[in-house]
C-alpha cells in the first residue's frame, strides 16, 4: 500500500509525508473519518513510507527493498496490527494474532473494509454472532511488542483499528504508552467514531481528520479502477456519500439493489391497494431470502423512505437516489409526510430487528406489509 493508491485525502497525504520527512511525525496519531475515507489505508502507506529505507531522492519509496516488500504484504516484523476481533473460546480472551491470517487476506483484498465486512471475514458457524472487541488482553500484547527492539528496521509502527472498541481496563493500560513512549515508535489509531474512543486516550494523541470523499474522486476513480461509464460512476459516487466502501458495494449490489427496488415497489403498492392474498404471496417470497439479504432489504426500504419524505421539501441536491428509484418517488412520495413517516420507519426498524432476532420471516413480512395498509390508510384520509 503507497500513498499513490489512496483515494483522494491529497491534504492528509501531504501532511502526514511531510511529518515523516521532517522528523514531526507524533508518536501517537489518531486518524479519524467515516467508514470508506481511507483512514486504514492511509495508515498503512504511512506505516510503509516510515519503513522504507531506500527512498528516492524524491521521497518516494523504493517498493523493492525488504521493508517494502514485507510491508506491502503486512508482514514486516516491525509493523504491528490491532484490530477487534471475535472471542474464539473460554479461557483468556483472543487477541490480533490468534486472527493473524485472516486480517492479511482480507486486509490485501480490501484495504478499505469496513468493520462488518471483517467481521464476515472473522465469522463460522460458531461465532457468527459474537460482537467483535478488543479485549484487556491485547493491551498487554501491545505492551510487550513495544517494548522490545526493532527486529529489522529502526523504527517500531503500531496500527490500532477501531479504537473506539477499546474496553475500559484495556484503554487505561494504553496510557502509559502513549503519555511515555519508546523510541523510534509510532501509535497510529484509526477510528471511524473518535468521539467513543475514552476521553483520556483521546486527549493525548494528535488528530488528523479525514473529510468526506468528493463525488467527483469517487466517480474518476469508479471509471479508472472499474471500467463503469461516467454517467453510472456519477450516479454512484452520488449515491455513496462521501465512502469509498459505499461505492464499491453500490457497484457490486447494482442487480441486487434494482430487486430491492422491485420488491419495495410492491410492498407500497400492494399495501396501499389492501390485496392480503398478493401481499400474502410477497411474503413468502421475501421469507425465502437469506436473513442478511432480508435486512438488507429493509435497510434499503428505510433509505427510501428517507428519500421520499425528503422530495416533499423539493431540495434536490440532498437527494441520494438512482434514476429507476427517482422515477418510482415522483409519484410516491406525496404518501410519505409528517403524518406517517415516523411511523413507516418504525415498522421498518421493527421487523429489521425481528428477522436479526430469527423470528418467523413469513409473519414479519406479512405483518409490515399489514402494518402498512394502517399507515397509508390514515394518510389517505387525513390528505
Amino acid at each position: 500500500m503507497t500513498f499513490d493508491d489512496i483515494i483522494g485525502q491529497s491534504e492528509a497525504i501531504r501532511s502526514l509525508r511531510a511529518a515523516i520527512d521532517n522528523n514531526r511525525l507524533p508518536h501517537a496519531l489518531l486518524i479519524a473519518g467515516h467508514e470508506g475515507t481511507g483512514g486504514l489505508p492511509l495508515a498503512w502507506a504511512a506505516a510503509q513510507y516510515i519503513l522504507c529505507t531506500h527512498k528516492n531522492e524524491k521521497g518516494e519509496i523504493c517498493g523493492d527493498c525488504p521493508d517494502c516488500v514485507q510491508a506491502a504484504k503486512a508482514a514486516h516484523p516491525d509493523l504491528h496490527w490491532v484490530y477487534p476481533v471475535i472471542n474464539k473460546g473460554s479461557g483468556s480472551s483472543s487477541v490480533s494474532t490468534d486472527y493473524a491470517r485472516e486480517w492479511r487476506q482480507a486486509l490485501i483484498a480490501n484495504p478499505w473494509m469496513s468493520l462488518s465486512q471483517w467481521v464476515r471475514a472473522m465469522s463460522n458457524d460458531e461465532n457468527a454472532n459474537k460482537q467483535a472487541k478488543i479485549f484487556v488482553t491485547e493491551a498487554a500484547e501491545i505492551v510487550r511488542k513495544l517494548s522490545t527492539k526493532p527486529l529489522q528496521n529502526d523504527w517500531r509502527v503500531l496500527i490500532l483499528w477501531m479504537p473506539e472498541l477499546l474496553n475500559e481496563d484495556a484503554a487505561n493500560k494504553l496510557l502509559k504508552i502513549i503519555e511515555e513512549p519508546y523510541d523510534h515508535t509510532c501509535l497510529m489509531l484509526v477510528s471511524a467514531n473518535p468521539e467513543r474512543i475514552i476521553g483520556t486516550i483521546r486527549s493525548r494523541v494528535q488528530r488528523l481528520n479525514l473529510p468526506l470523499l468528493p463525488e467527483e474522486v469517487i466517480a474518476e476513480a469508479l471509471n479508472q479502477r472499474f471500467g463503469t461509464s461516467p454517467a453510472k460512476a456519477s450516479e454512484i459516487a452520488h449515491l455513496s456519500h462521501g465512502s469509498w466502501i459505499t461505492a464499491q458495494e453500490l457497484l457490486a449490489n447494482d442487480e441486487t439493489r434494482a430487486y430491492f427496488l422491485e420488491k419495495f415497489t410492491a410492498m407500497m403498492r400492494l399495501s396501499y391497494a389492501r390485496r392480503l392474498f398478493d401481499m400474502k404471496t410477497w411474503s413468502e417470497e421475501m421469507a425465502s431470502l437469506t436473513r442478511e439479504k432480508q435486512c438488507a432489504y429493509l435497510q434499503f426500504a428505510q433509505s427510501q423512505i428517507r428519500e421520499n419524505f425528503i422530495l416533499n421539501f423539493q431540495q434536490p441536491d440532498i437527494i441520494y437516489q438512482s434514476e429507476e428509484e427517482a422515477q418510482f418517488s415522483t409519484r410516491f412520495h406525496p404518501f410519505v409526510n409528517h403524518k406517517n413517516v415516523v411511523g413507516i420507519m418504525n415498522e421498518l426498524s421493527l421487523a429489521e430487528r425481528d428477522v436479526n432476532q430469527n423470528v418467523n420471516s413469513k409473519m414479519v413480512f406479512f405483518d409490515l406489509a399489514l402494518r402498512l395498509i394502517m399507515l397509508l390508510k390514515a394518510q389517505e384520509k387525513s390528505g
